[in-house]
């Protein structure tokens, strides 16, 4: 995602992001390289179409505890964390079921808002047209935990 293949440079009238697929790099930088390359891989008047979490929608709902299980007995907790300075989200899970020893497993994500997402497009020649409440045809609202912007390459 970071760098993808120079033969590729103009060569696709769209480029889809879905969730959980953006975050995951330990800096905000890369987040930023990969913006910079959709925008690259884009030809002129192409679309990205950014699918994924919303910060200001997760934190308004945000739920530090919780946990199910699932038809076969597995047992899935989480425990939530959240750095406002970094936007980091971490997630620990433990997963209990047939198996002796629970599996944990720990992941982070960074969680942006619609306006820092739209500075990261506009920086890479990319312009936000519309920002819609996940999947729904909802504008993207305060309380919106998924978002999905479509932005234009000019």
């Amino acid at each position: 995602m970071r760098k993808m293949s120079s033969r590729w440079t103009s060569k696709f009238d769209a480029v889809i992001n879905l969730f959980t697929s953006f975050g995951f790099f330990t800096s905000p930088s890369d987040d930023a390289k990969v913006i910079h390359e959709f925008a690259r891989v884009l030809k002129p008047g192409g679309v990205l179409v950014w699918h994924g979490g919303s910060r200001d929608g997760v934190m308004a709902r945000f739920l530090s505890r919780d946990w199910w299980e699932t038809a076969d007995g597995t047992v899935i907790a989480h425990e939530r964390s959240f750095d406002p300075l970094s936007g980091l989200l971490t997630i620990q899970s433990v997963l209990k079921g047939a198996q002796k020893n629970p599996q944990r497993r720990t992941h982070r994500i960074r969680l942006y808002t619609a306006t820092r997402l739209a500075e990261l497009c506009a920086d890479a020649g990319l312009i936000v047209e519309e920002a819609f409440d996940g999947f729904n045809d909802r504008p993207l609202g305060r309380k919106s935990s998924e978002m999905m912007l479509v932005a234009r390459k000019s």
